[in-house]
């Protein structure tokens, strides 16, 4: 009886192992960049005037600063052009990834377990790592969203879920279906290196990743698919502190200090919808997000007839994407679009009853991204030609209108930036597992900067030309192997 009821929990074991299985799995990928190149020149053109009626101090090209409770300028400047360049020259660096597709490397675990009635119960578990020093990739750790790991454990994926006939439900940290179509229309794919023409160019939507994420993935039907990701905020809804000060003795009669501050986020949302049959694929992504500005709000009252507020709405960041790849058998052809929004307000007022002097400036600032790249990738034989050219046009205006003392100065800022890569490389599979890979890339950026200071809104005493140019390049040879 004894050795019966241990077969039978041997069997019972036996049974729910096969229903379930963890896999650990990974890539290794390490290279070289030979002959690295990076040249930065920079032209400044200032120009700084007195216009009539204006102040014997105009205002400099410098952003407005508080000082004593009043907007101010710093000192008028005539400079005339200066001219920099900054060369680095045949250099050698050891890189994580080569921008043939797959970029950083990782380990991680799947798992997945048979719950009977055609459900699963899923997770994974993926951390980045760089061969370069052993670290955890870094990124940008902000909610709701980073690249790579953020410079956490599981920063690359970190989620559970379920799945069946009505599609799948995954909590957690996810990379985000609208990326998922970028990937799959960049000819070296998800690599986001400094040389993959396509990710190079392009804003990665929705930073790649969403953390605090519910997602559900739909059950593939024709070909076609859907993703929907909801990204909480840490925060619940919006949070709201205030305080009230006293000074005793007040050094101001009747001197009352009061602050209130309040911080709130936005659920980001992303959006994918894919079809691939065949040797087609077709990939439309939405993204939605906050960036680093939050909601925040503050009122001080620093005596009576003083005050001092600050108001900033939440940076918002929205973008889509479209693309395709189409298999020819002798060639691989891809194309990608691309555009991102990106808007910020925010208001400052000071005002000084005793002094009679009051100083306020509202900004609004804006910028656009719209970017494009193609590729191919051929096979030859156990070798795959990869090609790719990407360019990038970045355009951004911030205003701020200032009222100082019953002088009305508008200080304007307008940014134009423009980026082109290209590459050329090759893999050669010496197994299905392992492959060598060289790829020769070339980045140009052109940043110009144009600001401008006028008073009362018609005389222009203040101009600024900026025209920041940089050039990368270099060719890196590496190895991938995938566990």
């Amino acid at each position: 009886m004894k050795k019966s009821l241990i077969a039978l929990a041997a069997l019972a074991a036996t049974s729910a192992f096969a229903q379930s299985s963890v896999t650990l799995y990974g890539i290794v990928e390490a290279g070289v960049d030979l002959g690295y190149n990076r040249t930065v020149d920079t032209v400044t053109t200032t120009r700084g005037f007195t216009a009539a009626g204006a102040a014997a101090t105009s205002p400099s090209l410098t952003a407005p600063t508080y000082v004593a409770n009043v907007l101010t300028f710093g000192a008028a400047v005539n400079t005339g052009n200066v001219v920099a360049r900054t060369e680095q020259k045949n250099g050698m660096r050891v890189q994580d990834g080569n921008d043939q597709g797959t970029g950083t490397s990782r380990v991680g675990f799947r798992g997945t377990e048979d719950l009977g009635g055609g459900m699963k119960a899923n997770f994974q578990l993926e951390m980045g790592l760089r061969l370069d020093d052993g670290a955890i990739t870094g990124g940008q750790a902000a909610v709701p969203s980073s690249g790579n790991s953020g410079g956490n454990a599981f920063g690359r994926n970190a989620w559970g879920g379920i799945s069946g006939g009505f599609g799948e439900f995954r909590i957690g940290r996810q990379v985000l279906g609208s990326f998922g179509v970028q990937a799959n229309s960049w000819s070296a794919g998800a690599s986001n290196g400094l040389y993959d023409a396509g990710s190079t160019t392009a804003p990665t939507m929705g930073g790649v990743r969403f953390s605090n994420a519910v997602r559900y993935l739909s059950p593939t039907m024709g070909g076609f698919n859907a993703s929907l990701m909801l990204a909480a905020p840490e925060t619940e809804g919006d949070t709201s502190t205030s305080a009230v000060t006293t000074t005793t003795p007040p050094a101001v009669a009747g001197t009352v200090l009061t602050t209130t501050t309040s911080a709130a986020r936005r659920t980001g949302v992303d959006l994918a919808l894919e079809y691939a049959n065949g040797p087609a694929y077709v990939g439309f992504g939405y993204n939605v997000r906050d960036g680093a500005a939050n909601n925040t709000g503050g009122v001080t009252g620093f005596a009576v007839g003083q005050t001092n507020t600050n108001v900033a709405n939440p940076e918002k960041i929205s973008a889509w994407t479209l693309g395709g790849s189409y298999d020819l058998g002798v060639v691989k052809p891809f194309i990608n679009y691309t555009r991102q929004t990106t808007k910020n307000d925010r208001t400052d007022t000071l005002a000084t009853g005793v002094a009679a002097t009051s100083s306020s400036i509202a900004t609004n600032g804006d910028s656009n991204v719209r970017a494009w790249s193609i590729g191919l990738r051929a096979p030859v034989g156990a070798f795959t030609i990869i090609a790719g050219y990407g360019n990038a046009k970045t355009s951004g205006l911030q205003t701020s209108a200032v009222n100082q003392n019953g002088v009305v100065n508008l200080y304007s800022t307008n940014n134009q930036r423009k980026q082109t890569a290209y590459q050329l490389g090759a893999s050669y599979a010496l197994s299905k597992r392992t492959s060598l890979q060289v790829n020769y890339g070339q980045n140009k950026l052109e940043n110009n900067t144009d600001a401008v200071v006028t008073n009362n809104n018609n005389a222009a005493f203040g101009a600024n030309s900026i025209r920041a140019n940089t050039k990368v390049s270099a060719i890196n040879f590496g190895m991938k192997h995938s566990f």
